[in-house]
């Protein structure tokens, strides 16, 4: 025994100075999805580890159920327990552990709509929602004592309630309190209504190409509107009063059928008030290059056809790309996007694009205005969505045939859209104007938005920040031969200018989740911008 005890001895020391010096892998959980009761929308911002939740105004922000964040990896670990009720007026956070812990937010926006209408009101009330303030403006020639309040919403719709009733005229020559109940709490708003000496004002002007919306502010219930002119003319064009809307003293109208770059002058009125004339210039009628799809090469791969080719007199640059690149690494029989000769509505030629089987992964037919990013190893491919763009047009007009496979490969799908097999496939045509800036969405500053089909969260959210317009058509429905399809455009400012445009044609509509049939195939001709 007194020569085995050393030797344990001696095995211990040795054993305890070997250390482990092997890091631990860094993974970053990526969230997929979350569940918000009450939100109309939530998006996941994987760079900054921010979920950006926009509420429904009914909804109490203090009291917002959250359910269980679902990640894409088994390793992620929630410190916090969910589902949860959370107070959401300030940001939420929460830790995921992997080998590391990671602090996500949770960052909410409510947007009440809120107003405040008397008779007799110049121009739009201003309405101080940090100070509980809300102030109308009327005419110098207005008692102040005698004033009827027409419209007033200082809380959500159908729940709240108010300390009193404002039927008759009442008396703002002093300000006028008044609490506003909701949720259990009550706020002490203050209504004011002062004199303005400006009777008729600009608001804003805004030229797009062959439509200018005008904003102006007057004396509400007044004869309020608009007369415009070409430069140098001498006779003005009266807008019509169907083409004008009006909230309080503000009113509103769209002047269309303008031409393309040219200078306009315009007047609003109210009463016998009017402003300065204000001129403005429309903007360029721009194209879509190549739209007729007249211009392929092989010139960038032997293995398939690309929409462009460098010694076209028509267009030397390449604006569509596809992920061709991706899957006819393979081979060159396995192209996803084509020019068909065969099938056309003018011209030489149409883009076809066919879902199909790519050895053992599923693959969408598709075309894009953008570049493909590069293959993420196996498992999928990075796209860098959009080109160069800043016009304003109203919609994306174009010829489409579509043939629905049933869906016989499904690896995930949307939450809120589940897939069976058997089901028809479905196509998409989607059309967007955006400022996206690539040093936030990932891209090249010529195609700023990049979706990596192996991680959700970068997949294109058409309900983000930078969207300025955004117009989709979808189908389930194989056509009986060329259908002319129109896509408006929905503004969300009339204001802003685009930098980008996006347009995207996917023969499978959920291809970036890897579910569709291989049987599905798309053709597309003949796109025009409308303005």
């Amino acid at each position: 025994m007194k020569r085995i005890i050393p030797l344990l001895c001696f095995c211990f020391l040795l054993v305890s100075c070997i250390e482990n010096d092997l890091p631990l892998p860094v993974i970053d959980p990526v969230m997929v999805s979350l569940e918000v009761e009450g939100a109309e929308s939530v998006v996941i911002d994987q760079s900054t580890h921010t979920v950006r939740v926009v509420l429904d105004e009914v909804t109490d922000i203090r009291a917002v159920k959250i359910g269980k964040p679902a990640f894409k990896d088994d390793l992620s670990k929630l410190t916090e327990n969910f589902p949860v009720s959370i107070d959401l007026s300030q940001p939420f956070e929460f830790n995921v552990r992997t080998y590391q812990d990671y602090t996500w937010s949770i960052v909410a926006e409510q947007n009440i709509e809120r107003y405040f209408t008397v008779s007799g009101q110049v121009g739009k009330s201003v309405i101080d929602e940090q100070n509980r303030r809300a102030i109308a403006f009327v005419s110098p020639r207005v008692s102040l004592s005698w004033i009827n309040v027409n419209s007033l919403k200082l809380g959500p719709r159908d729940i709240t309630e108010y300390s009193r009733v404002f039927n008759g005229p009442i008396d703002f020559s002093e300000p006028v309190e008044v609490n506003v109940s909701y949720h259990g709490r009550t706020e002490q708003w203050t209504l004011y209504v002062d004199r303005s000496e400006t009777l008729v004002d600009w608001v804003s002007v805004d030229a797009w190409t062959r439509i200018a919306w005008l904003t102006a502010t007057g004396i509400a219930g007044s004869d309020n509107g608009f007369r415009y002119r070409l430069k140098g003319d001498e006779e003005w064009i009266e807008v019509d009063a169907s083409a004008i809307s009006s909230e309080g003293g503000t009113f509103t109208a769209g002047i269309d059928g303008l031409e393309p770059q040219t200078t306009y002058e315009c007047i609003a009125y109210s009463g016998n008030n009017e402003t300065l004339s204000e001129e403005f210039t429309t903007g360029e009628e721009l194209p879509i290059p190549n739209a007729g799809f007249e211009v392929y090469s092989k010139c960038e791969s032997q293995n398939y056809y690309s929409f462009f080719d460098p010694q076209s007199l028509l267009w030397n640059n390449k604006w569509w790309d596809s992920g061709n690149y991706g899957s006819t690494t393979v081979g060159s029989s396995y192209s996803i996007c084509r020019p068909d000769t065969d099938e056309k509505v003018e011209g030489e030629a149409s883009s076809r694009m066919d879902s199909r089987y790519v050895v053992i992964k599923f693959a969408a037919g598709n075309m894009f205005s953008g570049e493909f990013g590069g293959l993420v190893g196996i498992q999928g491919g990075k796209v860098n969505f959009g080109r160069p763009f800043t016009a304003r047009p109203q919609a994306l007009k174009l010829s489409l045939k579509y043939k629905s496979g049933k869906i016989d490969c499904i690896n995930s799908f949307p939450d809120s859209e589940p897939v069976r097999m058997g089901d028809d496939d479905k196509c998409q045509v989607f059309i967007a104007l955006g400022c996206w800036d690539y040093r936030k969405y990932g891209g090249t500053p010529d195609c700023p938005v990049q979706v990596n089909t192996t991680d959700r969260s970068t997949f294109f959210n058409p309900a983000s920040e930078d969207v300025i317009a955004y117009g989709v058509f979808e189908s389930d429905k194989s056509s009986d031969g060329w259908e002319e399809i129109t896509i408006p455009l929905e503004y969300r400012s009339r204001s802003k200018v685009p930098t980008h445009i996006i347009i995207s044609c996917a023969a499978s509509k959920y291809g970036d989740y890897f579910t569709g049939s291989a049987s599905s195939t798309l053709w597309v001709d003949d796109m025009k911008l409308v303005y």
